[in-house]
């Protein structure tokens, strides 16, 4: 019998230590809550490094473009992502998208006083816009807690209120790490073409020193360049 209960307890104890954060219980948000941390998070904001995998699919769930590479974002909100093997450059800062094409030696300047449909400036979402505006300018719905990776996230919808910026993106879903409150995911359903953009992010780093020549538009000397 006291081998029995002994192989008894030792099941057990292999069974509870199986048990992954995602089977657990998870935490009853309240949206006022997760405002705050949000906000506690983007008070505080200098920068943020981090691997990306941007990936963009189609009404049916088939991929249009996918690459990986390394992105940076700074406290005032400037963008920059460059693909892995240098082909591809974005820079975005509050005035403009700039895409370099080193396969054509091109970057191609959108201003976007004219171009209203881009998708690049709402990937500040989560990073150095406060929790407050984005409550201000978004209907927020809290969709519930998801393991993504490693990480313990919590799922926010956010529905723009303003028409110019629905007129871009219908939907726009948030996983935020609950460790750091930054984003680990986020997805945006464009209104125009139903594309759906998914950004992953990994070995985020936040706060560091970056270089200022990282947002800076130096382009090797011959790149021609394009404004639309």
């Amino acid at each position: 019998m006291r081998n029995k209960l002994c192989a008894i307890t030792a099941a057990a104890c292999v069974l509870l230590s199986s048990v992954t954060l995602a089977d657990m219980p998870g935490i009853d948000w309240d949206l006022d809550d997760a405002i705050r941390q949000l906000d506690r998070q983007a008070d505080n904001f200098e920068s943020a490094m981090a691997r990306v995998k941007y990936s963009a699919t189609d009404m049916n769930g088939a991929t249009v473009e996918s690459h990986a590479g390394n992105g940076f974002i700074n406290e005032d909100g400037e963008i920059r992502y460059s693909q892995d093997g240098g082909e591809r450059i974005l820079l975005v800062d509050r005035n403009s998208v700039q895409d370099y094409d080193r396969t054509t030696s091109t970057v191609h300047e959108y201003s976007l006083s004219k171009h209203k449909d881009r998708l690049e400036p709402f990937y500040r979402l989560g990073f150095s816009i406060s929790g407050r505006d984005i409550q201000d300018r978004y209907l927020v719905t809290i969709i519930g807690e998801q393991q993504v990776g490693d990480n313990r996230t919590l799922v926010l919808e956010l529905t723009p209120e303003r028409d110019a910026e629905r007129a871009v993106v219908g939907k726009i879903k948030l996983w935020v790490d609950q460790s750091s409150w930054m984003p680990r995911r986020q997805e945006f359903s464009s209104t125009g073409n139903g594309i759906t953009t998914t950004l992953d992010y990994t070995s985020m780093a936040r706060n560091l020193r970056l270089n200022p020549d990282l947002f800076d538009d130096d382009w090797p000397r011959g790149t021609d360049k394009e404004r639309h």
